[in-house]
């Protein structure tokens, strides 16, 4: 290919790239990131009421594209629109827009340490002994009938 015919094959490119400006831009916070390759993005807008007029918000979850996983929970992210990629997938990342706060706190914790949780266990390990009030409350007799 010569230098002239290069220079006239961008133009073309970049009519190409005019037809893609007319995609969807929609702009939402990640809501999941547990799927290869792909986020649910939750994006909001304001609605009105018919009947009453009040301002309402509603959310839309799409799924997009991320293929190097680069997006966290949390994350304030752009996607556009594309051709269908799977069942539910129609969008692509394009970037990111705002970090999230919360990535930045807790690190990279996507472990879940059971023993830490509120409450603990439920219900006793067998080799536990019983605590010295509830075996004497056991044998006391109740109030009403005795046999």
């Amino acid at each position: 290919m010569t230098v002239e015919a290069a220079k006239t094959a961008a133009p073309v490119k970049a009519a190409a790239s005019a037809d893609r400006g007319r995609r969807k831009i929609a702009v939402g916070l990640v809501t999941s990131t547990k799927m290869q390759k792909t986020i649910a993005i939750s994006v909001d807008r304001i609605v009105r009421h018919g009947k009453f007029e009040k301002q309402l918000t509603r959310q839309t979850v799409f799924k997009a594209h991320d293929e190097k996983s680069e997006a966290k929970l949390g994350d304030l992210v752009e996607i556009v629109e594309t051709r269908p990629l799977s069942k539910t997938k129609r969008w692509r990342l394009v970037r990111i827009v705002r970090k999230s706060q919360l990535a930045t706190v807790t690190g990279a914790q996507d472990t879940h340490d059971v023993s830490k949780v509120k409450g603990g266990q439920k219900g006793k390990k067998k080799d536990e002994k019983p605590v010295a009030g509830t075996a004497a409350k056991a044998e006391t007799p109740g109030k009403g009938k005795e046999k």
